[in-house]
C-alpha cells in the first residue's frame, strides 16, 4: 500500500512540473529558470507553498503574498496525473509498459490545456512524443527478436509504424474534407472566413493523431474519431445546460476518447461490431 501512495505522490509531483510545462512552453520560456512564481506579483513560491495539493489546500486557494486566487487548473492536473501513475502502476507494476504509458499521457494533459489556452499546439511536442513513442516500440522489437519471433507484422515497431501512417492519414484526409465542408457551408451563409477559427481540423491535430497511432495502433485511432464527437457533443449539452460560453478547442475532446480508447475500447469494439 506505501509502494501506491508513494507512486501517486510521485505523479503529483510531475503534475506540478506540467503545470510549469503548460504555463511556459507556448511563452517560449525556460521550464527550468526562473523557479515558481505568483503570475499576478511575481514573488517566488516558497518550497512549502508549492507541495502539490496540500499547498493548494493549507493556502486556501490563494496565494501567500498578493491573495490572488490560485487558478483551480494546477491542483487539478496535479490530481489527474497522480491517478493516471496510480493508475498504471495498478495495471503495469514497475514495468516498461507503466513508464511508457505514464509519459504518452502525461504528454497528452500537457498539449490539452495549451490548446485550451492557445487553440494551438506547439509541434515539437508531438514530434517529442512520436520519437519516444517509436524508442519504446523499438526496444519491445528487439525483446521479440531476442525470442525468436520473426513475424514481421506482429513486430510493434511495424505495428507503431503502420499506426503513425494512419493516423497522419486518416486525420489528414479528415481534415481535407473537413475543410471544404466548412468552406461551402461559410459561402452559403455568407460568412467572412478571414475572421476567427474556420477549420475542420487544425494540423496540430494531424501530429496528435499521428503520435497516437505510434502509441495505441491503428484500430485506436479510428476508434478515437468515432468517440470524440461524442464527447464533444457531452460537453455542448452540459454548456448549454449550465450557461458556459468558453469554447474548448477540438484535441482536449481527442484526448479523453483516447482515455476512453485505452480502458475501455476492446468493450466498446465488441459491443459496436
Amino acid at each position: 500500500m506505501i509502494e501506491k501512495i508513494f507512486v501517486f505522490i510521485i505523479g503529483n509531483i510531475v503534475g506540478s512540473f506540467l503545470n510549469v510545462c503548460i504555463y511556459r512552453l507556448p511563452k517560449d520560456t525556460s521550464i527550468i529558470k526562473p523557479a515558481s512564481f505568483c503570475p499576478k506579483c511575481k514573488t517566488p513560491i516558497k518550497w512549502y507553498d508549492n507541495i502539490p495539493l496540500i499547498s493548494f489546500i493549507f493556502l486556501k486557494g490563494m496565494c501567500r503574498q498578493c491573495k490572488e486566487r490560485i487558478c483551480p487548473r494546477y491542483p487539478l492536473v496535479e490530481l489527474i496525473t497522480g491517478l493516471l501513475f496510480f493508475i498504471f502502476y495498478l495495471r503495469f507494476g514497475l514495468t516498461p509498459e507503466f513508464f511508457k504509458y505514464v509519459f504518452f499521457f502525461s504528454l497528452l494533459v500537457v498539449v490539452s490545456f495549451i490548446d485550451i489556452d492557445y487553440h494551438a499546439i506547439p509541434f515539437y511536442l508531438c514530434a517529442i512524443g512520436i520519437i519516444v513513442g517509436l524508442f519504446f516500440s523499438l526496444a519491445e522489437t528487439v525483446n521479440f527478436l531476442k525470442l525468436g519471433v520473426f513475424n514481421l507484422r506482429g513486430l510493434p515497431l511495424f505495428k507503431s509504424l503502420k499506426g503513425l501512417m494512419f493516423g497522419f492519414g486518416f486525420a489528414y484526409l479528415f481534415k481535407f474534407f473537413g475543410d471544404i465542408f466548412v468552406t461551402i457551408y461559410l459561402a452559403l451563409r455568407k460568412k467572412e472566413s478571414i475572421e476567427g477559427e474556420k477549420e475542420s481540423l487544425g494540423l496540430g491535430d494531424v501530429d496528435f493523431m499521428g503520435m497516437v497511432g505510434i502509441f495505441l495502433g491503428l484500430k485506436s485511432v479510428v476508434l478515437v474519431f468515432f468517440l470524440a464527437p461524442f464527447v464533444a457533443l457531452a460537453y455542448s449539452i452540459y454548456a448549454l445546460v449550465f450557461k458556459k460560453s468558453h469554447l474548448i478547442p477540438y484535441l482536449p475532446y481527442l484526448s479523453l476518447a483516447v482515455l476512453i480508447t485505452f480502458f475501455w475500447g476492446n468493450k466498446i469494439q465488441s459491443f459496436i461490431f
